[in-house]
């Protein structure tokens, strides 16, 4: 299950800071879609239609959620425990909301373009006031497709036509990637070494790290493996060998498990670097044995509010639902990520009425691009004693 959980978050796969105040666009009249898509990126606006919620009960304080709610997401094929967890995530969010709830229907869309684009058209046909979903890229390339006449969330990037009544929301390796690049620019690492481990995540999240690294004139000065501790034929210890331009690095980053990161920080230490300062994603805490992960003290990360008990506003966290078996290892994340799908589903209008408004989530600050794409913020971690902790700047 663990296995299948890690596949799928791939697959959708994720400092604290708000975005600039800005006055509202007056658009004097109409504007085709590429023009009005054109004029929301120059303005930093959105562009999505404006009454999207507008047949939704009214609003109570922050609060304002559809009559009817649909959620899109498979009930077999490679992404139904993902799917799972996204449900779980979603519905305890939803059962500890004390106002006015939805009716909530769940759609299976098969795990294919052709099932999601027939579940929607029932849920349109049933009456949903709003869907959310699928999480699989072609199904969710279906689904915007199709977007029009009642806000769409589709749990996964777009990267075709968009439309006014389309939002996307995904955890992508990218976007951590591209963090973690902000954050040793920050802190003037400006030559790096980076370890990274096999996955396709950990190489997703390590091409958009060193493009956003170098566009901030960052380098690169080495990429290797995780290092492996060996035997040679006489079962002596061999210490691993690392490059030679990791001399040149003033800060090391590790795209790795917990697991992988301790016997990299050692190998770091027998080549004579073991001072330079530590950076990692997220992955950094799945893994590794509780027991032994003082190892990894001083190493920081971006890290889920959900996964670190911070606030959000849900006020809910990984403990809230530790007890069900879709909260092992990489499904934790995608509770996460179904709390908030019902968090921006039932905060929607306050984006609408103020665009640059953050939204405090359990995976990040959330912020509406011009385009209707969800972008995501992370604090930052550090372990001492072998815990993560808030690390404070």
């Amino acid at each position: 299950m663990r296995a299948l959980l890690t596949v799928a978050a791939v697959c959708l796969l994720a400092a604290c800071t708000s975005a600039p105040k800005r006055a509202p666009v007056i658009e004097d009249k109409p504007a085709a879609p590429r023009d009005a898509l054109a004029e929301a990126r120059a303005r930093n606006q959105h562009w999505l239609e404006p009454t999207l919620t507008g047949a939704f009960p009214a609003a109570v304080g922050d609060y304002r959620a559809p009559q009817r709610l649909a959620v899109l997401l498979p009930q077999s094929g490679n992404l139904s425990a993902a799917a799972a967890a996204v449900r779980d995530g979603l519905l305890a969010a939803y059962y500890a909301e004390t106002r006015n709830k939805p009716i909530i229907r769940f759609y299976d869309t098969q795990g294919t373009a052709a099932g999601a684009g027939a579940a929607f058209a029932r849920a349109r046909k049933d009456g949903a006031q709003m869907v959310i979903g699928p999480i699989g890229k072609d199904e969710a390339a279906a689904v915007a497709a199709l977007a029009d006449g009642i806000p769409v969330l589709v749990l996964n990037k777009i990267d075709g036509p968009r439309s006014r009544f389309l939002l996307d929301f995904s955890l992508t390796p990218e976007r951590e990637g591209e963090l973690l690049a902000e954050r040793l620019l920050a802190d003037r690492i400006l030559e790096a070494a980076v370890f990274v481990e096999g996955d396709d995540a950990a190489q997703r999240s390590f091409s958009a790290f060193e493009d956003a690294y170098r566009l901030g004139g960052g380098l690169v000065v080495a990429k290797a493996p995780v290092p492996h501790f060996g035997k040679d034929a006489n079962g002596a210890a061999v210490n691993p060998v690392l490059p030679d331009s990791l001399s040149r690095a003033n800060g090391v980053l590790l795209l790795m498990s917990g697991t992988a990161a301790k016997p990299t920080r050692a190998a770091l230490a027998l080549n004579g670097a073991g001072q330079l300062p530590l950076y990692a994603g997220g992955d950094i805490t799945d893994n590794a044995d509780p027991m032994s992960n003082a190892q990894l003290d001083g190493i920081r990360f971006p890290q889920l509010p959900w996964l670190g008990g911070r606030g959000n506003a849900l006020n809910l966290s990984a403990a809230s639902v530790a007890k069900l078996p879709s909260a092992r290892g990489a499904g934790a994340r995608l509770n996460a990520f179904g709390a908030d799908a019902w968090l921006i589903a039932t905060r929607l209008h306050l984006w609408l009425n103020n665009p640059n408004g953050p939204i405090n989530g359990a995976t990040g600050t959330l912020h509406l691009e011009p385009d209707g794409e969800i972008e995501r913020r992370l604090p930052w971690a550090v372990f001492r004693g072998g815990v993560p902790q808030a690390d404070v700047r």
